[in-house]
């Protein structure tokens, strides 16, 4: 990231943060009372701290995925000298033998139980979809969280998640997916999570959450970005992930004093 890219990033993480402290610290306090009276017999034998920092926890985790990650994206690249939009509509049009059988696949993947014998193959999807022809047509709309116009055109598109997303979510961004790379083949369409809830550098793996396997081969970063591979790819650089830990840290030595002192 340029000097330029580094200090919007960064202002962008304090302004939510100080807008959270003060949620947290004078627009919505701690309420001892309603924990006592919503959970009487956790209250009284686990210290206040822990349902304190629980709130906490709960709200900041909202915060990330709503006011934080995706917004980081567009600043990152529009850095690189892309142009970038967040919940961007695109206009598609699709025939029905190809929208009919993306719904049976997600639905079909969806009421699969058990530990499957091959991870889903969304290449394979994809052409097989294609494949499918018909006169009848269908317009729609797909949201894209983050949306990447490159400098050569080249488009990306990046659905973000929570890194342990449940059955509704996974759905929806493997029906999106579908979607755009049927209809835009040249373009590149992306599952993203911000973080690996497994470990840096590790696979995924079904252990740490199983849900995004029923739609997604999780290792396959053709269209599965988590962790270090979504940043560093939407900053085109290695390095991106590394130099935006590095940001965060430099926040969190201010915010993480604050929230000590004013909600603690």
């Amino acid at each position: 990231m340029n000097a330029e890219t580094r200090l919007q990033v960064k202002n962008h993480i304090t302004v939510a943060m100080n807008k959270k402290i003060h949620d947290m610290t004078v627009e919505n306090p701690f309420n001892e009372d309603a924990v006592f009276a919503t959970n009487p017999f956790g209250a009284r034998i686990v210290p206040t701290e822990v349902w304190k920092g629980s709130k906490f926890e709960r709200s900041f985790v909202t915060t990330l995925g709503q006011g934080i990650f995706e917004q980081i994206g567009k600043i990152i690249a529009q850095g690189t000298g892309a142009h970038a939009e967040n919940q961007h509509a695109s206009n598609l049009t699709l025939n029905t033998f190809q929208t009919q059988t993306i719904e049976q696949i997600v639905e079909r993947q969806g009421k699969e139980k058990g530990k499957k014998k091959d991870a889903p193959n969304v290449k394979k999807e994809i052409k097989k979809i294609q494949e499918l022809s018909i006169d009848s047509t269908i317009s729609m709309s797909v949201i894209s969280d983050l949306y990447v116009k490159r400098q050569d055109g080249h488009e990306e598109f990046y659905s973000f998640k929570t890194v342990k997303p449940n059955k509704d979510q996974s759905a929806i961004a493997k029906k999106n997916l579908l979607y755009l790379k049927v209809a835009k083949p040249e373009c590149d369409a992306y599952f993203g999570l911000p973080y690996n809830p497994a470990g840096h550098g590790k696979s995924y793996g079904s252990q740490s959450h199983k849900i995004p396997y029923k739609y997604f081969d999780m290792d396959d970063n053709r269209f599965v970005l988590v962790g270090s591979d979504l940043w560093n790819r939407i900053g085109r650089n290695e390095d991106t992930y590394d130099e935006l830990l590095e940001i965060f840290d430099e926040v969190g030595q201010v915010t993480r004093k604050r929230i000590k002192m004013e909600y603690f």
